[in-house]
């Protein structure tokens, strides 16, 4: 009987090894990161994929490809060649990384995205995608205005167009006011995710004498620059809201130069992301393509909600459970709020119709 149970014992610490060593094939594993291009949120994105990362034993290569489609490609055929074990990417252009994705798919380098969703040719497929749904954040802040300031006139300086996420936020946006019977807000020039952009495009909207009461400002960078030329120039009594949710927003919201934002750290989808690299590396399933509803609106009143942007406040947030970020988490909300995410879509499919 001893002699059976010594045997029990050693054959529980062999599947242990096994199921430990099975579970942990990702260590050492070289993964090629294809940023979108200089902006204050992907690189932010960079940041704390390369920290999440290092934290699973795994090593990046990060590029940019300066929001050109053509760059993007030869990004990652650069990779490919490299050898790395998965590539990660935000889109420089939706219809351009169809052939990005085909380059990986015809080299069975398994190729993840994030945040804009990208088109595929036929035959072709991601192998996971974690992305906010921008259409809902415009959404949600615009709901958030139409409540709050029933009778503002609004204006929108939209982020980098042809991406998808720019679109799906005005989208959002407008389709919240349409709904509320609150007229077309005002579309102005993009400042491409930029604040030295958005700077020239407020001077010209205060200059042209265009009657607003609200600011849309598509991320807080933009945001940056529209305050910056109302502190400049004495604007008082305008409202800025904006969508992000980074630490510099949580300022301007407690000093009132800021109003709300809808929050989607980019910290949160980057370690998604390499949660579902781990997840695929170690033959484990997951959900292709997630994606993440927004908590709330983000105020002064509730930034204790917040999800920091900056990486070593992050890793220190994920280490102490401060907040949520483990995947399956955040799988178990996507699919309970499925039907959630068509019925929207299909009512965008309806609005843009008609617009």
């Amino acid at each position: 009987m001893k002699r059976l149970v010594t045997i029990l014992m050693v054959l529980v610490m062999l599947f242990a090894i096994v199921g430990g060593a099975s579970a942990q094939k990702e260590k050492g594993k070289k993964l090629g990161f294809v940023n979108a291009g200089p902006d204050d949120y992907y690189a932010q994105f960079g940041k704390t994929l390369v920290a999440v990362a290092k934290s699973y034993g795994m090593v990046v290569t990060e590029v940019n490809s300066d929001y050109k489609p053509e760059k993007e490609l030869a990004n990652v055929q650069d990779l490919i060649a490299k050898g790395v074990d998965a590539i990660a990417v935000i889109t420089a252009g939706a219809a351009g990384s169809a052939t990005t994705i085909k380059a990986a798919n015809d080299a069975k380098v398994p190729i993840f995205f994030i945040a804009g969703k990208p088109d595929l040719l036929p035959g072709t497929d991601l192998t996971g995608h974690v992305t906010d749904n921008f259409v809902i954040m415009g959404y949600k802040i615009g709901q958030w205005v139409v409540k709050n300031y029933p009778k503002a006139k609004a204006v929108n300086i939209p982020g980098f167009l042809g991406q998808g996420p720019a679109e799906g936020e005005l989208v959002g946006f407008q389709l919240a006011f349409t709904e509320a019977k609150k007229g077309e807000v005002k579309l102005l020039k993009s400042a491409e995710w930029q604040a030295t952009l958005a700077v020239p495009i407020t001077e010209d909207l205060i200059a042209s004498g265009t009657e607003f009461d609200v600011v849309f400002a598509a991320n807080e960078e933009t945001a940056r620059g529209v305050i910056q030329v109302f502190e400049e120039q004495g604007i008082k009594g305008k409202i800025i809201v904006s969508n992000n949710g980074k630490e510099d927003a949580w300022a301007w919201m407690k000093e009132g130069k800021m109003a709300a934002t809808v929050p989607n750290p980019p910290s949160l989808n980057a370690d998604l992301c390499v949660q579902q690299i781990v997840r695929h590396l170690n033959g484990q399933k997951f959900e292709k393509y997630l994606q993440i509803t927004p908590f709330d609106v983000l105020t002064k009143a509730n930034l204790d909600k917040a999800i920091p942007w900056d990486t070593a406040t992050y890793m220190y947030g994920r280490e102490k459970k401060l907040f949520a970020w483990d995947l399956a988490g955040y799988e178990k909300q996507y699919v309970a709020n499925k039907k959630m995410f068509a019925d929207f879509d299909a009512k965008v499919v309806e609005y843009l119709k008609t617009h």
